[in-house]
């Protein structure tokens, strides 16, 4: 029964999608005063002063592929109690770095029972974030690229299940509390600096996950500004139902000389392993106007991680300072994200060759530490932005931005280039132009 609802579960974008569709063609001109159409896009160039990649695709020769998307969504009103909705995206793919792929972003039916209440079925954001709800929608914030030292903290922003909202009036303040549970198929990326040959291909790997995840969410809005916290539940697990390291054992293959035994066709005693890992995920946030034209964003998260020592326990966030003159919006902001010293220890240990080529066997022991220690989540940098955006119409906004990102012991989010070491204790300098569009 449990694997039934799942399934049905998993169907709900598609079936949101074709219900949708289907009711347009059938209805035609009867409902197209309860339709409305909405179109969004970013066409972004970012480059940097490094050869390696930083966030898939920037490098010293440039790109359009780390910042660019194209969006469309349809809202349909059946009555004032009914409504569906659905958002179709076009941006780089989660499986490749060569292509840009077409999904569902949103997909879900909402119910009104009342004016305090929303009631949602499908496909959805998960509030997560400060710009949860318009993540892809440029022109609703001023940052050229928000901080992926706190946009990154989860594997996937969507779910598909139910919501439930409830919204209380406090004079000229409103309080929501948003109570969500679902699932979701994504794909994690990971960079294999030379792979392990011929098993495991160098470059980028792309594993299929699931993630289960639930959580409540208030929210504070008042005419200064928005306040967020919320508390969050996931599971994570690979598809197919394989299995997830604990830990790796030591193996001393002489008086202080020895190998992590990082998979069970190493020599060693077996490695501990889980069906799924645990996480808890505590955020705050707040945007709040500080004097005419003044701003301060600002957002924390702490991840709390259950049933291994290889997982995403870290703490990040950032803040931005925003100050508006007319069309004009200048800002600085400064991020940071650090993984616990227990998963960066393990990160540089299994990165680090401990035995000599000479040894018989060495070269694939050592390189299947590497590929393990780069199958994980550890990160540690900070960076400091200053940008600017301007409004050239309305649902129109340019934007420019200058940024340096401090690496200090290692960062998942660089692609170590083949038989180089792993960047740490360097500075990467991005220079990113973004134009965004909505109407």
């Amino acid at each position: 029964m449990t694997e039934l609802l799942r399934s049905h579960l998993r169907r709900w974008p598609g079936a949101c999608t074709v219900a949708l569709l289907f009711t347009l063609s059938a209805a035609g001109p009867a409902l197209a005063q309860d339709l409305s159409w909405s179109a969004f896009g970013t066409l972004g160039y970012a480059r940097s002063n490094r050869d390696y990649r930083y966030l898939r695709h920037i490098d010293r020769d440039g790109t359009l592929q780390a910042d660019s998307v194209l969006g469309v969504q349809g809202d349909l009103r059946f009555n004032p109690q009914w409504s569906a909705t659905v958002q179709l995206k076009a941006a780089p793919s989660l499986k490749s770095d060569a292509r840009w792929d077409a999904t569902a972003a949103w997909a879900f039916l909402a119910w009104r029972p009342g004016d305090d209440w929303l009631l949602r079925a499908g496909k959805m954001r998960v509030p997560l974030y400060l710009n949860s709800e318009a993540l892809d929608v440029g022109v609703t914030y001023e940052l050229a690229r928000l901080p992926v030292e706190m946009y990154s903290i989860v594997p996937s922003t969507d779910f598909v299940g139910a919501a439930a909202a409830r919204t209380w009036t406090l004079g000229e303040r409103e309080l929501a509390l948003d109570a969500y549970a679902g699932e979701i198929g994504t794909t994690a990326r990971f960079w294999l600096r030379d792979g392990l040959p011929p098993q495991i291909s160098a470059g980028a790997s792309f594993r299929d996950i699931r993630v289960q995840s639930a959580g409540l969410v208030l929210t504070l809005r008042s005419g200064g500004g928005v306040w967020r916290a919320g508390v969050h539940g996931a599971r994570t697990s690979l598809r197919g139902g394989a299995s997830l390291a604990v830990s790796y054992p030591f193996v001393e293959v002489a008086p202080g000389l020895g190998y992590y035994q990082v998979n069970d066709q190493l020599p060693g005693p077996g490695v501990r392993v889980t069906s799924s890992l645990r996480n808890f995920i505590y955020t705050v946030g707040a945007d709040q106007a500080l004097a005419p034209g003044w701003r301060l964003a600002g957002e924390f998260a702490a991840t709390v991680q259950r049933g291994t020592e290889l997982g995403s326990d870290s703490r990040g966030g950032y803040v931005a300072l925003l100050h508006t003159v007319g069309r004009f919006t200048p800002y600085a902001s400064w991020a940071r994200l650090k993984s616990s010293d227990g998963q960066l220890d393990w990160a540089q240990r299994l990165t680090t060759p401990l035995l000599p080529a000479t040894l018989p066997g060495a070269a694939l022991i050592n390189a299947a530490q590497r590929v393990a220690g780069e199958s994980g989540y550890a990160v540690d940098q900070r960076t400091l932005a200053l940008g600017a955006s301007y409004g050239v119409a309305p649902g129109q906004k340019v934007k420019l931005e200058w940024s340096h990102t401090r690496v200090g012991r290692l960062s998942r989010f660089v692609d170590t280039p083949p038989g180089q070491e792993t960047p740490s204790r360097t500075g990467i300098t991005l220079l990113s132009a973004n134009y965004s569009f909505s109407f």
